[in-house]
């Protein structure tokens, strides 16, 4: 399978693996949709497909490193954590968590374990976030974890992210 297992002794992040992808597409709702701006629910082959070119890029230590989030005492899968490698020790940070385990810190705690990770094993020294304007938990993890808003671009569905960045390693 490859990649790295993390954990703070409250979450554990894994890479996914084949058998999530019934879990994963259960876990998806409008929110997940709207924020990701999916352009329609996903299908089991589309999951499928995603975990695979996962697997893929952590077999060949790629730009993309991507963890299942599940807690320490329990299998459930409850969101995932992604981390992709822009260059010049730049990554990006997105997260999602699933419906019933929302605002709980799982997003906080999960971005803190991955972009540790960034910093030790991808040589990264900056994060960008970028969020849809009106996902306000989103700009609420972003500065929790000390990321400050620089501007905005356009999203590939033709709307507007607002960008935070922030200096790693995280203090």
């Amino acid at each position: 399978m490859g990649g790295e297992i993390l954990t703070d002794g409250v979450l554990v992040l894994q890479p996914l693996v084949a058998a999530d992808a019934e879990e994963w597409l259960a876990g998806e709702d409008q929110e997940q949709l709207r924020w990701f701006e999916a352009p329609r629910p996903a299908q089991l082959s589309d999951i499928q497909r995603f975990i695979a070119a996962c697997q893929e890029s952590w077999r060949k230590m790629g730009a993309h490193r991507h963890w299942a989030i599940r807690r320490v005492e329990s299998e459930f899968l409850v969101g995932g954590v992604d981390l992709r490698d822009l260059g010049n020790g730049e990554v990006n940070l997105s997260y999602v968590v699933f419906p019933q385990f929302r605002r709980q810190g799982v997003a906080r705690r999960a971005s803190r374990l991955a972009l540790n990770y960034a910093t030790m094993s991808m040589g990264a020294r900056t994060v960008v976030i970028k969020m849809l304007p009106e996902n306000v938990s989103s700009k609420n993890l972003a500065r929790s974890i000390g990321a400050n808003y620089i501007g905005e671009e356009p999203s590939d569905a033709g709307k507007t992210f607002e960008v935070f960045k922030m200096s790693l390693p995280l203090a």
